[in-house]
């Protein structure tokens, strides 16, 4: 097959990992995949592709409602042969809806990718917009349960062409030290991993780091590697949790490590994963640390229960409450060296089990070939 892959830029975003990855094992499996991007200035992920000889089309996006992309990417289309084009994001995806439209009866296949959650089901007319230019895509994947159900709720014209397809870890790299190194610390030494903006919730685990020391009378520290993104949002993000441990006193418990290459690395290091979002798609921190044997605490949202056991391969919190956090937080360090060792071990069995990059690219593998089977039936008729 001959496929193209639309997204924004290939910086270090969780939608961008995901498409490489995807991009790398269909190349492995003789598959012929190019990119096409708009923002080349960000180009975290570029090397591998580079190295591997996949195609980047890269059309520099100047101004917000520049139209310059959705042109190039048409012409794109039109002049060459694919047999499926794939979008992930939002914006990409309305893109290759347009450009599908525009090409009328076209030959290739368009498959689009929803990588968050709706916050609400109220949405902004904008979005309820771009939702309903799904109509123009053969198929639509999500990556999480959780999400593909609101989606069907809302738009139940969705339900004939939506599935959820998990993201893919690369178990080789993503692996537990052999032997493991499953230790009872103290302090207990946990690792937050995303980019600094509000919905990941930094601001409520250092408030609920607080908690836990001055409650409960422990010692805990928290290492947060991820970017602080250069718009607004993020940066008021981070100076408002800066800020905020210097008033409560957490200069010793809260270490800044920014935007890291060495994350697996980091994982094998730390105690447990704590990720405190308010929402996500399917986050590739928490498929990660499951994957490097690490235990998870995290939110009790979206598709978490289902890769957080409660218990089992980690704990549950109320991402909005810090006290359940700090709660999380003693029930973790209270194990014994073997409760951690099992869990960490029932961790890395579900990662096995369901979030294997062989997994991963197979599912997308069987869902094109069979859009294209189901596509030549039709044109036989």
């Amino acid at each position: 097959m001959r496929l193209l892959f639309v997204i924004d830029c290939l910086g270090s975003g969780g939608a961008q990992r995901q498409m490489v990855n995807l991009a790398l094992g269909l190349t492995a499996r003789g598959h012929r995949v190019e990119f096409f991007l708009y923002y080349p200035q960000f180009d975290h992920f570029s090397g591998s592709l580079v190295q591997t000889g996949i195609p980047i089309h890269a059309c520099e996006k100047r101004s917000r409602f520049s139209t310059k992309p959705l042109v190039e990417l048409y012409r794109l289309i039109r002049r060459e042969e694919f047999d499926v084009v794939l979008s992930f994001l939002s914006t990409p995806s309305f893109y290759s809806e347009i450009c599908g439209c525009g090409c009328g009866s076209k030959n290739f296949r368009l498959i689009v990718s929803e990588r968050s959650v709706y916050t609400s089901d109220s949405l902004p007319p904008s979005h309820w917009l771009l939702q309903q230019a799904h109509r123009l895509a053969d198929y639509i994947t999500v990556n999480s349960h959780h999400q593909r159900e609101r989606m069907e709720r809302l738009f139940p014209w969705m339900r004939r062409k939506i599935t959820t397809i998990y993201n893919g870890v690369d178990l080789g790299t993503f692996k537990p030290l052999d032997p493991p190194a499953y230790r009872a610390t103290t302090p207990v030494n946990l690792l937050a991993l995303g980019t600094v903006v509000s919905k990941k919730n930094a601001i409520g685990l250092i408030r609920g780091l607080h908690h836990y020391h001055d409650k409960f009378k422990a010692s805990c520290k928290v290492c947060w590697a991820g970017k602080v993104s250069h718009n607004d949002e993020s940066r008021r993000e981070f100076y408002a949790a800066q800020k905020l441990i210097f008033e409560l006193g957490l200069q010793d418990h809260w270490i800044w490590l920014g935007e890291r290459k060495d994350v697996p690395e980091l994982l094998r290091s730390c105690d447990a994963l704590i990720h405190p979002s308010f929402y996500e798609g399917l986050p590739n921190a928490i498929c990660e640390a499951l994957a490097c044997g690490r235990p998870v605490l995290a939110g009790n949202v979206c598709d978490h229960p289902r890769l957080v056991q409660d218990g089992l391969t980690g704990f549950l919190f109320d991402p909005s409450n810090p006290t359940a956090i700090a709660a999380a937080i003693l029930r973790f360090a209270e194990l014994n060296k073997e409760d951690r060792n099992d869990m960490g071990r029932q961790a890395r069995l579900l990662a096995e089990r369901e979030l294997s990059l062989d997994v991963y690219v197979s599912r997308y593998e069987k869902l094109f070939q069979t859009i294209l089977n189901i596509n030549r039936l039709n044109a036989k008729e």
